[in-house]
């Protein structure tokens, strides 16, 4: 009798056993699930960061500029490797389309190269110079970021006062 008691507590210890590891394997899956959430949420940042002080750069070239002869000039010494056109997609206006390509790393590389795109779209309307700025993945059509921005142009208004 008492060797039939001994094989009851051993076969109660495997049960408890075996609910311990069951309960530590889905509480370890859960937090799997949290680290790659928290990977997907990081890496989704860090990407909108890099979109936004690459468009924000842009910005600031438009800002700068005397015109849209002036912007293109200092996009094209900063960036190499940018593909421009000429385009009249704001109906009647003129406009320039450069294309800026990136690697995994956002550092500016040749179009062979992409990861990512930032097309920067510049057209001049009165004395407005205006740029439209989108950058998303190279293989996707989703932008990661957009901006327009809007540069009032002081050297007209100056020559058309003399």
């Amino acid at each position: 009798m008492k060797h039939r008691n001994r094989a009851k507590s051993s076969s109660l210890f495997l049960l408890e056993l075996i609910l311990a590891i069951l309960f530590f394997s889905l509480a370890s899956a859960v937090c799997v699930q949290f680290f790659v959430k928290s990977h997907i949420l990081s890496r989704d940042a860090q990407r909108l960061n890099h979109a936004v002080n690459e468009c924000s750069g842009i910005a600031e070239i438009v800002n700068t500029s005397g015109g849209i002869a002036d912007a293109v000039e200092v996009i094209t010494g900063i960036y190499p490797d940018a593909s421009l056109t000429d385009s009249e997609e704001n109906g009647d206006v003129p406009s320039v389309s450069a294309l800026i390509f990136y690697d995994e790393d956002f550092i500016p590389c040749a179009e062979k190269d992409k990861a990512y795109v930032l097309q920067a779209v510049l057209w001049e309307q009165g004395d407005m110079l205006t740029a439209g700025m989108t950058i998303g993945e190279a293989e996707k059509e989703d932008p990661i970021y957009e901006l327009t921005v809007k540069h009032y142009l002081q050297r007209r208004a100056d020559h058309a006062k003399r």
